[in-house]
């Protein structure tokens, strides 16, 4: 993943692509970070959080942006998001995700912290926080 950036960056360079050479030269950023804080290569898993984190972000000054009424920066903001979303995997489905929250359930496990823990042990990077939240707090409320 983090050569998959770095080359990227420089086609981005060799472009002239100046908001994508941006966006990805502050995700190589907090990937060096977490490098040096933690003293070894940074994994793909943790790649993909570093860039559910800086779409999380791009999602929040968008927010800001509308708010102020600022339509330069919300065209910005949004292209940034787009350029980050390219870098994530496929996120699990609905029904798949439902699926899953069912069999825990059905295995007799009925408090969201397991439930959620499996999850993440199944689908990894892939999986929504929001969405499955959603989803386990729908299938273990009362009825």
């Amino acid at each position: 993943m983090k050569e998959k950036l770095q080359g990227d960056l420089k086609a981005a360079m060799k472009a002239g692509e100046k908001l994508r050479l941006m966006t990805v030269r502050g995700v190589l950023a907090e990937v060096t970070r977490l490098e040096k804080d933690v003293r070894r290569e940074a994994n793909d898993d943790e790649i993909v959080q570093i860039i559910k984190r800086e779409r999380a972000r791009r999602d929040e000054s968008l927010e800001f942006a509308r708010r102020g009424k600022r339509f330069d920066l919300i065209t910005q903001y949004e292209a940034e998001a787009k350029i980050l979303e390219s870098y994530l995997p496929v996120g699990v489905g609905e029904a798949e995700l439902n699926a899953a929250v069912a069999a825990q359930v059905a295995a007799g496990v009925n408090q969201i912290g397991p439930i959620m823990k499996a999850l993440r042990d199944q689908f990894g990077a892939r999986l929504d926080g929001k969405l499955a939240s959603a989803a386990v707090k729908a299938a273990i409320a009362p009825k």
